[in-house]
């Protein structure tokens, strides 16, 4: 809301304390008998004044009932009734909930939910609930669905008249705090306007800024593809020299033109990471998604990398189960980033070290996830495809963990560091990975190793 405006309709967060409303809305609770939920226009959750029936934890331990339940809650939260409207929702149990709009004077400041109540009448397990869990035991649900509040429609519509009148009292006592605010912000609004003054020239600025970062990122696109041409010839010339093309060359003349290859190959590599974080900091990468076998993509990522870790003298382990499923991903994407890690990962090895790539379906249970208003997961989540590459290199210390994936950036930016490279690796694998609503992890300890994990949601029929 803009403090400036008087105009402006007041949020029910704005006129009411929190505090004050929950405690009005359990005093409803205990006095009726009957949940209490107040959302504001927004769908935030302001009060709730009950925790999960029997009836429904229990439906909702059934894969089939949880997803079911979920759609309620869902419809729930997007039910906008109108003025002197109330809309019903019912649940597959048969569980009713009431929901009514928080009026004040004359605009809706969000909605009164109550339930979930039982309506008089039902005393079975009704059909739609069979239809959508069949293995739902109809003798157990019945004892839990028998200890619902009942409510007959008479009764319900006495009790929401009382508690949204209590409501209009505890809005209108909430109102007069509210105008003796507006008050004093209408008293430092000169203040307030040179604030938005200045704010305007920083986001000018800003502006600016983002317009040289788009200048910066095309010029380093341009000149990164004008060099890979002419560095492609070089290659090209240095692979036919030493194969004898041009002529038998001697073993000291042989070792200098692998050399230029090596160079050559390192600076080739060099550009392409440039030029993909150029598409990625410009907005241009597009996602071809396709069905993948996962164990598939890890060895050919692997394989990729073979080559780099016999020069170094490590050894690359595959541990993949045999019961991966199908996923559906940009085999491109994710594989330059498994193969970003896996170089990460033989670089920082030392000879004779071991880099061991495991990969694993982590359940949705493991997985971070907000809950709703109503105490459960706002949304089912995905099962996680899971793909390790662990090291026992130089590791990654504490204080650097988090800035190793900002661009351009590695845990030893001195000019005398060990390990080439322009630190967009892992940079890249952030970005590629959250592309596909995936996540990057990172376990490191200075001298022992390090493990990174990346996290991709599984999406199944």
């Amino acid at each position: 809301m803009d403090p400036t405006d008087p105009t402006q309709v007041p949020s029910l967060a704005d006129i009411v304390d929190p505090k004050t409303l929950d405690e009005v809305c359990r005093a409803l609770h205990d006095l009726f008998d009957l949940p209490v939920r107040v959302f504001a226009t927004d769908g935030k959750l302001l009060v709730e004044t009950t925790h999960t029936p029997p009836l429904c934890h229990a439906f909702n331990k059934i894969e089939k009932g949880r997803s079911a339940c979920t759609a309620t809650r869902e419809g729930i939260k997007r039910a906008r009734p109108r003025v002197n409207e109330t809309v019903e929702v019912v649940c597959p149990m048969g569980l009713r909930y009431e929901i009514s709009p928080v009026m004040f004077q004359g605009s809706s400041l969000g909605k009164v939910v109550l339930g979930p109540y039982l309506p008089a009448g039902l005393d079975e397990i009704p059909a739609e609930a069979l239809a959508v869990a069949p293995e739902l035991d109809p003798a157990a649900f019945g004892d839990k669905l028998a200890a619902m509040r009942r409510m007959t429609a008479t009764n319900l519509a006495r009790i929401a008249t009382a508690i949204r009148a209590i409501l209009e009292v505890v809005l209108f006592s909430g109102a007069s705090a509210h105008v003796t605010s507006e008050m004093h912000i209408a008293a430092i609004r000169e203040s307030y306007r040179d604030i938005m003054e200045k704010n305007r020239k920083l986001e000018e600025m800003n502006e600016r800024m983002k317009e040289f970062d788009r200048l910066r990122s095309s010029f380093l696109a341009t000149v990164s593809h004008e060099l890979r041409t002419p560095l492609t010839s070089i290659i090209g010339y240095s692979d036919m020299l030493a194969e004898g093309i041009a002529g038998e060359l001697l073993a000291e003349q042989k070792q200098f033109v692998e050399t230029i290859k090596a160079k050559g190959d390192e600076l080739l590599k060099l550009i392409g990471a440039i030029l993909d974080f150029s598409q990625i900091d410009t907005g241009h990468i597009t996602l071809q998604s396709t069905e993948v076998d996962p164990a598939e993509l890890v060895r050919a990522a692997v394989g990729r990398k073979q080559h780099l870790a016999d020069r170094r003298g490590v050894q690359l382990s595959v541990d993949l189960p045999a019961d991966l499923p199908v996923v559906s991903l940009d085999p491109d994407i994710i594989g330059k980033a498994l193969e970003n890690l896996v170089e990460n990962a033989v670089k920082f090895s030392l000879p004779g070290g071991v880099v061991r790539v495991s990969a694993r379906i982590a359940p949705a249970d493991s997985a971070d996830g907000a809950e709703d208003g109503f105490g459960f997961v706002l949304m089912a989540r995905p099962d996680m495809l899971e793909i390790n590459v662990e090291d026992h290199g130089i590791g990654v210390p504490d204080a650097d963990q988090e800035r190793i994936f900002a661009p351009f950036t590695q845990a030893d930016n001195s000019s005398t560091r060990e390990h080439g490279g322009a630190g967009l690796g892992l940079a890249i694998v952030k970005h590629y990975v959250e592309a596909h609503g995936g996540r990057v992890h990172v376990r490191s300890h200075v001298n022992e190793g390090s493990a990174f994990s990346i996290r991709l949601p599984v999406v199944r029929d």
